[in-house]
């Protein structure tokens, strides 16, 4: 099921109150829609009524594909530096709905996701990204890691982060983005290759390797940012 629920907040341009729609939950199967638009960069901008002005929400709801096997626990940018509470808290909540408690039919669902946990519209879109395309989100951070290693002055920062923007046969499309409204700062095409160069070589990452894999919170930000 996917969920909206009517809130009040003030236009960020002229100040009015008005109401928005904003989502609590999305099935990503049951609505395709939904999912396509967060793939579009559409999902959740708003218009305000007073001065027709558009701005996006910030996210803070729960994914859910069966299909694809994910499960996200969505949060605004600004949550980030709490990244490990919200680590525990989406552990927490799939537990719940899917764990040992849960109902047999449930538990064999929750068997088949991975628990996530995402920070900021670029974010969530990169989870999403990587499941359209076929890509390892866990070898996905490790290639960025690769990547710091060899380029410097890079734009990196607590708000610009390195993220998937897209994918085709050939290449793996890469943006630094500002983390709170996805403004592109710089991109950089990689050779898709590189991840089966990087697959190939997975051992030579052992540590960082094992500790994305039994992660909810799997992202390169998550050695980069000093925890709340």
């Amino acid at each position: 099921m996917s969920v909206f629920k009517p809130v009040a907040c003030d236009c960020p341009a002229c100040g009015s109150a008005i109401r928005i729609d904003a989502c609590d939950s999305v099935n990503g199967v049951r609505r395709p829609d939904l999912r396509q638009e967060i793939l579009d960069d559409r999902f959740q901008r708003c218009r305000c009524s007073a001065c027709r002005s558009e701005f996006r929400v910030q996210p803070a709801f729960t994914y859910l594909d069966v299909e694809r096997g994910q499960w996200l626990l969505v949060r605004p940018a600004g949550d980030l530096a709490d990244w490990q509470g919200f680590e525990a808290q989406a552990r927490t909540i799939h537990a719940e709905a899917f764990g040992a408690d849960a109902d047999p039919a449930a538990q064999a669902i929750g068997a088949r996701l991975a628990v996530r946990v995402t920070f900021g519209w670029p974010a969530v879109r990169e989870k999403l990204l990587c499941a359209a395309h076929g890509v390892d989100d866990v070898l996905l951070e490790l290639l960025k890691l690769a990547l710091l290693r060899q380029l410097g002055d890079l734009p990196l920062s607590d708000a610009v982060e390195l993220r998937l923007v897209g994918a085709d046969t050939r290449a793996l499309h890469l943006a630094w983005l500002q983390a709170a409204d996805g403004a592109l700062a710089e991109q950089l095409d990689v050779p898709r290759d590189l991840l089966d160069e990087l697959a190939a070589e997975r051992a030579d990452w052992q540590a960082l390797d094992a500790e994305l894999a039994a992660a909810a919170y799997v992202d390169l930000q998550r050695f980069l940012v000093e925890p709340a």
